[in-house]
C-alpha cells in the first residue's frame, strides 16, 4: 500500500535535469518500506537500488521489487558497490584486491586484480565514466587511474604531502569533472580527472555521500543535506518522518531513505 504523506517538504530538485532548482512539493509517496538492519546502500540512474547485506548484493528496482542477487564468497569483504553506470557495476574486493563488474542483470563481466598491475594496497576503487577506473592505494598514498587496457594512466602524487596531513580515505567516487576522495578528518578531496589536486571541501566525518551536479547530499545529525559547491553553502533538505538515518539518495523524482531498520523508498 502507498502511503501518502502531508505537504511539509521545502526544498527539492529537479534532479532530471542534474541542475537543483529548488521548488516547492506537494508531498511524498511511500512505496514500499524493506526491513533491513546493519547494510549500505547506493542507487542508479534509472532508479535501481543495490544492497549490501552480509557480503551479498541484492539489487532492488525503483518500486522496492527485487530484480537480482549476487554473492562472491571466496574474495573476501565487499567493500564498494559503483553504480554511477547502471550498465556496468563497479564491485571492489579490498581484501584480494579485486574488482569486479556486473552487468544488468548482475552477472560477471570481468575481473580485475589490482596486485596484478602493481597497486599493492588498494583500499578503494570506482568506476570512471571516461574509461577505466579509479584507485586509492595507501602503500604510497596516490590516487590512481587505470585504463581498460589495465596500464596505470595517472598517478597524484603523494596525497599526505599535498594536504600536509594524515590521509585515511574512506569513500571515493567520479562525477562529472571531479574526482571526489573523501578524508574525513579533512573533508573531500577533490581532483579533476588528470589526478590533479583541485580543492578541499570542508564537510567532515562523513562516511558516503552523492554528488549530484554541483550540489553534495550527506548525512549529518540525522539530517539530509545538501551542499552546493559554488556558494559553499549547506541546506537542510525535509524529509517524511523516520527513524535514525544511515544514508540517503535521490534519483529523479525518487527519494530513498536507509535508517537503523529499514531501507524505503518514496516518489515525489
Amino acid at each position: 500500500m502507498m502511503i501518502r504523506y502531508p505537504s511539509i517538504i521545502r526544498i527539492l530538485f529537479p534532479i532530471a535535469v542534474l541542475l537543483f532548482s529548488f521548488r516547492v512539493a506537494e508531498e511524498y509517496m511511500l512505496i514500499k518500506a524493506i526491513p533491513f538492519s546493519g547494510v549500505r546502500f547506493t542507487t542508479d540512474k534509472l532508479g535501481n537500488a543495490y544492497v549490501i547485506a552480509e557480503n551479498q548484493l541484492l539489487e532492488f528496482d525503483s518500486k522496492g521489487n527485487p530484480l537480482a542477487n549476487y554473492s562472491e564468497p571466496n574474495l573476501g569483504s565487499l567493500r564498494m558497490i559503483d553504480a554511477s553506470n547502471p550498465l556496468k557495476l563497479v564491485l571492489f574486493y579490498p581484501d584480494f584486491a579485486q574488482i569486479n563488474t556486473l552487468d544488468t542483470k548482475l552477472s560477471l563481466q570481468s575481473t580485475v586484480n589490482l596486485r596484478n598491475i602493481g597497486i599493492i594496497q588498494p583500499t578503494l576503487a570506482c568506476n570512471s565514466n571516461h574509461l577505466g577506473y579509479w584507485i586509492y592505494d595507501m602503500q604510497d598514498f596516490q590516487l590512481k587511474k587505470i585504463d581498460l587496457n589495465l596500464q596505470i594512466q595517472i598517478q597524484s602524487g603523494d596525497i599526505s604531502q599535498t594536504i600536509g596531513g594524515e590521509i585515511i580515505p574512506n569513500f571515493l567516487v567520479e562525477a562529472g569533472e571531479y574526482v571526489y576522495l573523501n578524508n574525513p578528518s579533512t573533508g573531500i578531496l577533490v581532483f579533476d580527472l588528470f589526478g590533479t589536486y583541485f580543492k578541499t571541501i570542508p564537510l567532515l566525518r562523513l562516511k558516503t555521500f552523492q554528488v549530484i551536479g554541483d550540489q553534495i547530499l550527506y548525512i549529518e545529525e540525522n539530517r539530509l543535506m545538501s551542499y552546493n559547491q559554488k556558494i559553499a553553502m549547506s541546506k537542510e533538505i525535509i524529509l517524511p518522518p523516520h527513524e535514525a538515518l544511515i544514508n540517503a539518495r535521490i534519483e529523479d523524482k525518487q527519494l530513498y531513505l536507509l535508517t537503523t531498520t529499514s531501507l524505503n523508498f518514496y516518489s515525489f
